[in-house]
C-alpha cells in the first residue's frame, strides 16, 4: 500500500476517533442517573472538563467538546461517568501505553509519575476514580491555570423515596414491584412473552413509553439497573402501578 494512502487512512480514523468522543452519548452507555443538583454551567465546569480531555486523551479539548462535557457536569453527572465514557472511547484506546496511572501523569501533568506516586496510585482498584484524581489535582490546577471542581449538592429526592441500588431515587412500591416481577433480577426473561428487565417490561410497552428511545436498547434488560430503575420511575409516574396491574396480588 502506498505510504500516502496509509497515512491519509490513519488520519481519517484519528479524525473519526476524536469526532465520536464528542457524540457519546451519556444515557445508553453509563451506569447512573444524575447524582448532583443542577448548577449554571460556568468556567469551572468547563475547566474541569478541559482538565479530564488531557488526563484522558491527552490533548487539548476542542471548544465545543469542552462545553458538552463541562454542561453535563452542570446538570449534575458525576465525573467519574464521564470519565468512564473518555476512557472508553476510540481515541483513548489508540493512544493509552496500558497504565493509566502513567497516561494520566503525561496527559495532565507532563511528566512520569515518580515510584512513591505510583506505588500510591496503585492501590486503588477503581481506574475511573484515579484518573479523575489526577485530573483535579492542584499540580494540574496549576499547570493549567484552571478553577478547582465547582462544591456540588446531591440532588434532593421526595420525601419517602428510597435508593433504588444504583444511585436512582424510587417510590418503595417499586421495590416491591421488582420483587415480584424478577426478584430483582434484571437480566431477567419472561420465556412466555417478551417481557424483560426486573420490571418486566413488555417490548412494546418499553417503546411506548420512550425507554428503548430515551437509553438506545430495544428491551428492558439490555439496559443498565439504573436505566431500569429510571424507566420503572418514569412510567410510575406517568401511570402509577397501572402498567403492573397483573402482578398487583403480589404486591398489592
Amino acid at each position: 500500500m502506498p505510504p500516502t494512502i496509509s497515512l491519509r487512512r490513519a488520519l481519517i480514523a484519528s479524525l473519526l476517533a476524536v469526532i465520536s468522543v464528542q457524540m457519546l452519548p451519556i444515557s445508553p452507555a453509563s451506569a447512573s442517573a444524575p447524582k448532583y443538583e443542577a448548577q449554571v454551567l460556568n468556567d469551572a465546569h468547563i475547566d474541569r472538563a478541559e482538565r479530564l480531555y488531557r488526563a484522558t486523551l491527552g490533548r487539548e479539548a476542542e471548544r465545543e467538546g469542552a462545553v458538552y462535557w463541562g454542561g453535563l457536569l452542570a446538570e449534575g453527572y458525576p465525573i467519574e461517568q464521564i470519565a468512564a465514557l473518555l476512557l472508553a472511547s476510540p481515541e483513548y484506546q489508540l493512544r493509552t501505553s496500558g497504565d493509566h496511572i502513567i497516561d494520566a501523569y503525561v496527559g495532565a501533568l507532563g511528566r512520569m509519575p515518580g515510584e512513591a506516586g505510583y506505588e500510591f496510585w496503585d492501590q486503588f482498584a477503581d481506574e475511573t476514580k484515579v484518573v479523575v484524581a489526577i485530573s483535579d489535582s492542584l499540580e494540574h490546577q496549576i499547570i493549567t491555570g484552571t478553577l478547582p471542581p465547582p462544591e456540588r449538592e446531591v440532588r434532593a429526592h421526595p420525601q419517602g423515596f428510597v435508593d433504588a441500588g444504583h444511585g436512582v431515587f424510587v417510590p418503595p412500591i417499586l421495590l416491591e414491584i421488582r420483587e415480584c416481577e424478577s426478584h430483582g433480577n434484571y437480566t431477567a426473561a419472561n420465556p412466555r412473552s417478551s417481557a424483560r428487565g426486573a420490571y418486566q417490561f413488555l417490548r412494546g410497552s418499553w417503546a411506548a413509553y420512550g425507554h428503548a428511545a430515551r437509553y438506545g436498547v430495544s428491551t428492558a434488560d439490555q439496559a443498565t439497573p439504573a436505566q431500569q430503575d429510571e424507566a420503572a420511575l418514569l412510567t410510575w409516574q406517568r401511570d402509577g402501578t397501572r402498567p403492573w396491574n397483573a402482578s398487583r396480588h403480589c404486591w398489592g
